[in-house]
């Protein structure tokens, strides 16, 4: 799994705007179509109605605050933004799921911003629970 940390999104946790313990971070899903761009600043800009997948089943996720870690490590000297695995549910046949997105909430999409893209392998949805397995080192890491 690839990752892309959105500029805004760098420039959030750098300038200690986003807070991860009590900010509602949040997962969504986008099908094929969209390709990524780290000067995207809003969920809006990813064309949700274009974009994001659609099919019977599908929701947004909940806050996912309470099952973060961001880690420190020195022997690679970088610090890990983690998670727990991402159920969305069972979603019914017809899209394929390129990758996940992960934004702090907003109730407007204008004004929710986004703070990581996650490629994973294509994968059709079947009607079946989709999880979102994120990468046994983490999500994203800021390294220097």
């Amino acid at each position: 799994m690839a990752s892309l940390v959105y500029n805004n999104g760098m420039h959030l946790i750098v300038t200690q705007a986003l807070n991860f313990d009590t900010d509602d971070i949040r997962c969504l899903l986008l099908k094929t179509g969209y390709t990524p761009d780290k000067d995207h600043v809003y969920v809006s800009n990813l064309t949700p109605a274009s974009y994001e997948v659609t099919v019977g089943g599908y929701s947004r996720t909940a806050s996912l605050a309470a099952n973060t870690a961001i880690t420190k490590d020195d022997s690679t000297d970088r610090v890990k933004f983690a998670a727990s695995n991402v159920a969305f549910g069972a979603l019914a046949t017809g899209e394929t799921v390129i990758a996940a997105v992960i934004y702090k909430y907003n109730a407007a999409d204008a004004s929710a911003p986004l703070i990581c893209y996650a490629d994973f392998t294509d994968t059709p949805t079947n009607g079946s629970t989709f999880t979102v397995n994120w990468h046994a080192d983490g999500i994203f890491y800021i390294q220097m």
